[in-house]
């Protein structure tokens, strides 16, 4: 059944999800910090019991099973799963595969979508992004070679989010001669094989490293032999929009979460918040929380609208730069105005920090959005 959304509202989004999944997200949260201390990913059942609640249709058009509400709606809800969900990966990998759902929609292949969008939006299969070897384009080491009318894939991606709870995977690797392919790999495809990943942050994310042996694709599994760099900003410019929305859930949480500590607390027999720089600090962590809330919604509305460059929209990006940035510095804020509380008494602005710090690196990292969108701005194209 279709519930159709028309105030966009904070309120009513929230209210909404709290409806449609509020017991749910609850009881993925639960336990979220001990998952995180123990390394461990978070039940991969969940995700196919969010499908089924109509999570993962939302945006996704009507003629593959979806809601057809659109990137506004989605985006704004994404935010506010986030928000109300303590297990922040959740929402990331749920994120991760439906933008690489929509992304195999607007390619128009009816096989595709067959065979893969619409598993996906039934939460039959979940995908992620096999995109990361430390090293830019033009250095990878993973290679797709022709064989027949076919493809061999050889090489290793070192950081898959999500890798442990997905089923397929959108790979990018060389072609030869400085090209880029685009192909979709299954998990369990011979020649694969997946190990956890460690990094900083995303500690119950399934984070893996994708390693690919002499893996045989057919036709039909290679997406483009020699516009992979296009095809790869198709995806990665929604993905920013995507990224914006969560990290904007995850800075209202932590407010969320700071301003009730603080309305509580005590310092020298007076509430702390009676003391002007603790108002202020929560003042600031309001301020730039909303301000990057502000940006996203922009850029998810003008999605809506189609108002956006599919390839590289640089208020999309800019909204993803400015919401990362922010992320960090309201961290920031919230150690000082919180002491030592911060530090050892919740363990939950330990994840935060650590999850936020991968928000500099994902999605192009911050300087290099910073020098396309200056090379624009020097050119006169924005």
């Amino acid at each position: 059944m279709t519930t159709r959304l028309h105030d966009l509202s904070g309120d009513a989004v929230g209210d909404f999800v709290r409806e449609r999944w509020g017991g749910l997200l609850e009881e993925i949260g639960a336990g979220a910090g001990e998952r995180y201390a123990a390394g461990e990913a978070f039940p991969r059942g969940f995700l196919a019991r969010a499908a089924r609640e109509g999570l993962h249709r939302l945006s996704m058009p009507k003629d593959v099973g979806g809601e057809g509400m659109g990137s506004n709606v989605w985006g704004r809800v994404l935010e506010e799963v986030t928000r109300q969900c303590d297990e922040a990966a959740f929402p990331l990998v749920v994120s991760m595969s439906t933008s690489i759902a929509f992304t195999l929609y607007q390619s128009g292949d009816a096989a595709l979508a067959e065979n893969y969008v619409r598993p996906l939006v039934a939460g039959e299969l979940t995908a992620t992004l096999g995109f990361t070897e430390d090293a830019d384009f033009w250095s990878w080491e993973t290679e797709l070679t022709r064989d027949g009318e076919g493809g061999v894939l050889s090489g290793r991606k070192s950081y898959v989010t999500g890798g442990l709870l997905s089923d397929v995977f959108l790979v990018y690797a060389g072609s030869g001669e400085g090209r880029l392919a685009a192909c979709l790999v299954r998990h369990d495809d011979p020649g694969v094989t997946l190990t956890p990943a460690n990094g900083i942050g995303f500690q119950s994310a399934g984070m893996a490293v994708l390693t690919m042996d002499g893996v045989r694709l057919a036709p039909e599994r290679i997406l483009t032999w020699t516009d992979g760099l296009d095809h790869s900003q198709l995806y990665l410019n929604e993905r920013r929009s995507m990224q914006a929305a969560w990290t904007v859930g995850r800075m209202r949480a932590l407010v969320d979460r700071c301003a009730a500590r603080l309305r509580t607390a005590t310092r020298q027999g007076r509430p702390v918040l009676d003391y002007p720089n603790v108002a202020a600090g929560l003042g600031r962590m309001h301020i730039v929380t909303d301000a990057a809330r502000t940006m996203t919604h922009d850029v998810l509305d003008r999605q809506a609208r189609g108002e956006t460059d599919l390839t590289y929209d640089a208020k999309i990006s800019a909204a993803k730069h400015f919401s990362a940035e922010q992320s960090m510095l309201i961290a920031h804020e919230a150690l000082r105005v919180l002491g030592g509380h911060a530090f050892y008494g919740d363990e939950f602005y330990g994840r935060y920090l650590r999850d936020c710090t991968g928000l500099i690196p994902a999605g192009g990292t911050q300087h290099s959005l910073e020098i396309t969108i200056g090379n624009m701005v020097a050119k006169h194209l924005i």
